[in-house]
């Protein structure tokens, strides 16, 4: 049974006090950002791929077998976690099937996310040129592509492929290890496109649970898809006795300037924060190891005692480590969240700057290179500062909180 209300119900219709047409809602909702995902998705493993074949053509077997393993790690994890969720069927032709369509999916990775993004593509196309209640259904059709398969493909290869691949091709451009001015070229492009994709799902997901409660879809399976709308809210079995006394937390989605700015704050937040542990790595890296763990057992210690949406604790100490880096508010809801953000940020901008200060003064090093990193490092905060604080100021969306019985 399909729901009453329409899913331009649950997006932003506003950015700032002006109205979205529904036109405008589709377009910058709906087809841009698909556009957007394509292209980048294509351009990840494009680069990737290339850098790879060219470190091994220079005999660098280890950096181009490497680059090119990240490029498989998220399939090769989807497709265990598939096969680890088998269909509920006894006949064999039906499940001989199924594995040999997931099995193919692994093989041929890419095939997947391009099928779901042309179906995202044609539904939201069919949405501008189609009048209600065409245009609903062409909506619908594009929200039910925001599968959990695909979805959660996605998100690990942000965390499996995307973030160590940035590490690893800054580490390399670091340390020199291409001779080749057109191999560095491209490294560089890589690390472009891969800082890219992780701060895109960082962006998406910040606020994830919290927006999934005020209407955004839900794509992941640890809960029931009727969390995804506010008139289920009362359904929710968390925590009870204290959302009797204080209500839920929701919020809606970012607007589209508002996504733009928090992707941008996350490329250039992101950027600088590897940079800094890259390059202080070459010089301490017990330095940097002592700083990652203890910022691992700070956002390990806040987040364990969280008991929303059932987390285990494997799942929180999986999460703590992705914390080292960027915050996603996923299988948990974090509690005083602007507590938490406020901490995070102040105490990786202080570990950051202390580091870099570390190989500055005490480091021996020579070269215009390092100045270089110097002047990007110095950059790339700069330029994220002024991005949150645009964000923050402007475009966040509002929190609220809605009692329940």
């Amino acid at each position: 049974m399909r729901p009453t209300f329409s899913v331009l119900d649950t997006k932003p219709s506003h950015i700032l006090d002006f109205p979205l047409t529904v036109q405008q809602q589709l377009w910058l909702l709906f087809l841009l950002p698909t556009i957007w995902l394509i292209l980048l998705f294509i351009a990840d493993i494009a680069t990737d791929i290339a850098v790879g074949i060219e470190l091994i053509n220079e005999g660098h077997y280890f950096a181009g077998i490497l680059t090119l393993l990240f490029i498989v790690l998220p399939s090769l994890l989807s497709y265990f976690f598939r096969l680890s969720t088998p269909p509920d069927t006894k006949e064999a032709k039906v499940a001989f099937t199924w594995l040999s369509v997931e099995t193919a999916a692994f093989v041929l990775f890419p095939i997947r996310p391009l099928y779901c993004f042309a179906e995202r593509l044609f539904w939201s196309i069919e949405a501008i040129r189609l009048e209600d209640p065409e245009r609903e259904e062409a909506l619908r059709e594009f929200e039910d592509t925001r599968v959990f398969v695909i979805e959660n493909y996605l998100f690990t290869q942000a965390f499996l492929q995307a973030g160590p691949q940035a590490i690893l091709q800054i580490s390399l451009l670091v340390l020199g290890t291409s001779k080749d001015s057109s191999t560095e070229a491209i490294q560089v492009l890589c690390l472009m496109t891969s800082l890219a994709s992780l701060a895109w799902i960082a962006a998406s997901y910040q606020r994830y649970e919290t927006q999934v409660r005020g209407g955004r879809q839900q794509v992941w399976s640890s809960n029931d898809r009727s969390l995804t709308t506010l008139l289920n809210l009362s359904e929710l079995d968390v925590n009870s006795q204290q959302q009797r006394s204080t209500g839920i937390k929701i919020m809606e989605e970012d607007n589209p300037i508002g996504s733009i700015l928090l992707f941008s704050f996350w490329y250039f937040f992101l950027f600088g924060r590897i940079l800094c542990l890259v390059i202080a790595f070459s010089f301490f890296p017990w330095a940097v190891f002592g700083v990652c763990l203890g910022h691992y057992i700070f956002t390990l210690a806040y987040i364990l005692p969280t008991p929303q949406l059932s987390a285990l604790i494997p799942v929180k100490l999986i999460l703590a480590f992705v914390y080292i880096f960027c915050l996603v508010e996923v299988r948990i809801q974090f509690r005083k969240s602007y507590l938490f953000y406020s901490l995070f940020f102040f105490f990786t901008i202080i570990e950051n700057i202390s580091l870099t200060i570390l190989w500055i003064f005490w480091a021996k090093w020579t070269g215009g290179w390092y100045y270089y990193c110097l002047y990007s490092i110095g950059i790339s905060h700069g330029m994220a500062i002024l991005f949150i604080v645009i964000y923050l100021k402007f475009f966040k969306p509002k929190v609220r909180r809605i009692q329940v019985n």
